[in-house]
């Protein structure tokens, strides 16, 4: 196969993916996101440190779909380029894309540190997780990153066409911090926390079943459950992002084949797409490992599906009383 066929298979197979695939998380994430906020905004769930944290998570996760990807998707499919054209678009889009995607994580990593501690068997330190110091923490991290990335706001420009951090040493510093914050802490933070958590469930288990003086509650088990399954999808999906764009910024001055370029190009391309459905799917995720939360979705659903039942008989009785045809018995009532 000669590299003109490499090159217009890649752009090809890339081309749709950026057509198709957005809109589909796009349409998914929204609608899981939405689900997420009403289940863990119910006054049940605003008790629970750890669905706090991810009530946060959900809100970060719907401002890096409509920050980062939407002007993506709307530049891929309808050519409207407002990233690469208007620098203020770009310098704001850049910001609130790394910072959602950044607290996201960290915000993923403070439910695992409450579970890890709510598993202990120590009750002075199950006393540390409380809702008081979940919103403290979340408040902190949202504005350490805040101070983090701002320099993206000043030194984020339009260069050859494109949005980029400036060219020099700025350009790795940001990709390093990037992976630092996004790619290398969180995953394996949480990796850890995650770990002491299923042993503290299988020594309080097994305590339990010794002395029948402990319990472990099913709601944290299934909570562990539903982060242990997302903290999975996270360290699989954060990492080739970052790892592309390291990869492009430290051989910046090599010289490159236009097919290194195409392959580079396409990896890049499929990173963010699994960054993005790392931001898409938790919803899912939850629903998938815990009952307790496939209840609360079954319900809003169903309030929900009884809310568009109403409204529309509603309107056939109000389209009923006002198309219907006018009696004698009518017309003599409106004569006198």
């Amino acid at each position: 196969m000669q590299d003109i066929d490499i090159i217009n298979i890649l752009n090809g197979s890339i081309s749709i993916v950026n057509k198709i695939f957005p809109m589909i998380l796009l349409i998914i994430g929204t609608f899981g996101h939405l689900c997420n906020l009403l289940i863990f905004s119910k006054r049940t769930q605003r008790t629970n440190p750890t669905s706090v944290c991810f009530l946060a998570n959900t809100i970060v996760n719907l401002i890096s779909l409509y920050f980062g990807m939407l002007p993506r998707y709307l530049t891929d499919i309808a050519n409207i380029d407002l990233i690469n054209t208007n620098l203020t678009v770009c310098k704001l889009r850049s910001f609130f894309q790394y910072l959602s995607l950044s607290l996201s994580n960290w915000f993923l990593l403070l439910a695992t540190i409450d579970r890890y501690i709510i598993s202990s068997n120590d009750h002075t330190r199950r006393r540390l997780s409380n809702l008081k110091r979940a919103w403290y923490s979340i408040g902190f991290l949202t504005i350490l990153f805040i101070l983090l990335y701002c320099h993206i706001l000043i030194l984020y420009n339009i260069q050859s066409s494109f949005c980029y951090p400036r060219y020099g040493p700025y350009r790795l510093f940001n990709d390093i911090q990037i992976f630092i914050q996004y790619s290398l802490l969180p995953p394996i933070l949480m990796t850890l926390f995650g770990l002491l958590t299923i042993r503290n469930i299988h020594l309080t288990r097994r305590h339990s079943n010794n002395q029948g003086n402990i319990r472990v509650r099913q709601r944290d088990i299934q909570l562990s459950k539903m982060l242990l399954l997302q903290v999975i999808i996270t360290v699989i999906c954060s990492l080739p992002l970052i790892i592309s764009n390291l990869e492009v910024t430290t051989t910046l001055t090599i010289m490159k084949s236009p097919v290194r370029l195409v392959i580079e190009n396409f990896l890049s391309q499929i990173a963010r797409h699994l960054a993005y459905l790392n931001c898409s799917i938790s919803f899912y995720l939850y629903t998938l490992t815990g009952s307790q939360f496939r209840l609360e979705s079954r319900q809003i659903i169903n309030q929900f599906s009884m809310f568009l039942c109403h409204r529309r008989i509603l309107n056939r009785r109000q389209i009923g009383i006002d198309n219907r045809p006018i009696g004698p018995s009518t017309r003599e009532a409106r004569r006198q």
